[in-house]
Order: C-alpha cells, then structure tokens, then sequence
C-alpha cells in the first residue's frame, strides 16, 4: 500500500465549522457546563477545578477540557502560580457563539425565576 505524501500544511487535519461546534457544545451537557464554568470566571481554570465542580474524575475533565481546546472553545495556557495547565476561554467565532448563547440561557432563566418568584407573591 502506497504511502500518503505530506502536504507541507501545518496546522489541524480537519477544520471544524463554528457553527457544528456550537451545535455539539450546546447539546452536551458536560461540554455546555465546562463551557459555562470557563467562561464565568476571570481566573484561570484548571481540570482539577472543573472536576470537583461537575463530580468527574480529574482525567476525564482534562480531556473534554482538550476536546474544546480542539475545537477552538477554550485555549491552554501555563499557569503562571503553579506552572500547571490551565484554560480560559477563547477568542475564536465559536467562543463567541457559544458565549452569547450561554448569556441568553442565563438571562432566560433569570426572567423565569423573577417570574416565578413574582407569582408567589402574589
């Protein structure tokens, strides 16, 4: 079998739409917390960090946290207290997509909970 000749190209195999990104991350529950989770906070965002969060195992956080580093969601980047990696969000369009759709979520479930809230007092 004949061997495959490099391109030369650096760089990613596959190029991921932005939008079948979001698609995926919005869909997934675990990915759609981490994402939350990065993106809420100022700081830096360990895997150690997202597991005690979202009740996983440390490994497993890590690489969903890779996946979106992938993907172009979140970037890694060397702690700069401990010299461990860590992540905070990106600013690629699918980062972007899906922050603003993490703001419409959050401000919907804002409006219900005044709703609710408001009709109890009633």
């Amino acid at each position: 079998m004949a061997r495959r000749k490099k391109s030369g190209k650096k760089g990613p195999r596959h190029q991921y739409s932005p939008e079948s990104v979001a698609y995926i991350v919005l869909h997934d529950r675990k990915l759609y917390r981490i994402c939350e989770i990065v993106f809420s906070s100022d700081d830096l965002i360990h895997a150690s960090y997202v597991a005690r969060k979202l009740g996983i195992n440390p490994g497993y956080a890590y690489i969903l946290l890779k996946k979106l580093e992938k993907w172009g969601v979140v970037k890694g980047v060397k702690d700069p207290v401990n010299g461990k990696l860590a992540f905070k969000p990106s600013n690629s369009e699918v980062a972007q997509l899906i922050a603003e759709e993490i703001r419409k979520r959050k401000a919907e479930e804002t409006e219900q909970a005044i709703i609710k809230h408001a009709t109890i007092e009633l």
